[in-house]
């Protein structure tokens, strides 16, 4: 791998045998430029040249992004769309973490010097709990409403992506939806739906999403912009 300037703006040049197409990706603040193997750098970076304002807009809406969480008390964390104060309170006699949600706070009871890290670890281990129990239940009434019935739900960790669909017909969600609103979270669970009937991203697929979340273009865009937000 190698980095080329173009005017103020540093990428790193990544070349795969497998890639068809150009493609820049944004990740961390950093910018990487994705090229076929044997593409002539030349060519890519008059690529680059026409997407500098769309780089630079990218960039800046990072620059923007809320600093990440600390998982100190009084913070704010995201809970179906609402945010509660941490509340971390610490007993002599206390062994292990415990939270719960009370009060419009979430009340975590822990031992005395709990870290920083042992709050987000408990913090993770209770919407890992939210979310088997919210989101599969969702899947369930959603299921019912479009007819779209998969044969398994996996709650499961990912980093790059909110939801799967496999051509067994089993869906995976991302626990940290748990996070967004019920809308963001149903359409993440429609689109997964909708793979059942159309696994591609083809029109129809999106004409079937469409008929059963009108707004999904909204909520797709919302997760593009602010899902950043729900990652731990």
């Amino acid at each position: 791998m190698s980095i080329i300037h173009i005017n103020d703006i540093a990428l790193q040049v990544v070349r795969s045998a497998r890639r068809k197409s150009i493609a820049i990706k944004i990740q961390d603040g950093k910018v990487s430029l994705h090229l076929p193997k044997l593409m002539p750098l030349w060519l890519a970076k008059q690529f680059v040249m026409r997407k500098q304002q769309w780089i630079a807009d990218k960039l800046l809406h990072y620059q923007k992004r809320p600093p990440e969480r600390q998982f100190v008390q009084g913070e704010l964390q995201p809970f179906m769309g609402e945010y509660y104060p941490l509340d971390i309170v610490c007993e002599t006699n206390r062994q292990r973490t415990h939270i719960k949600l009370e009060q419009k706070k979430l009340i975590m009871l822990a031992p005395m010097n709990v870290s920083s890290l042992q709050v987000r670890q408990t913090l993770t281990r209770w919407y890992k709990r939210q979310a088997e129990s919210l989101l599969i239940a969702r899947v369930k009434l959603l299921a019912e409403q479009t007819g779209l019935s998969p044969k398994q739900v996996k709650i499961k960790s990912y980093k790059a992506r909110w939801g799967s669909c496999n051509l067994r017909g089993e869906i995976q969600l991302n626990w940290q939806l748990v996070q967004a609103t019920q809308a963001i979270n149903d359409y993440v669970i429609i689109h997964e739906l909708c793979h059942l009937q159309q696994h591609n991203h083809s029109k129809a697929f999106w004409d079937l999403v469409e008929r059963f979340d009108p707004n999904y273009r909204e909520h797709r865009s919302w997760l593009k912009n602010h899902g950043h937000q729900l990652v731990i």
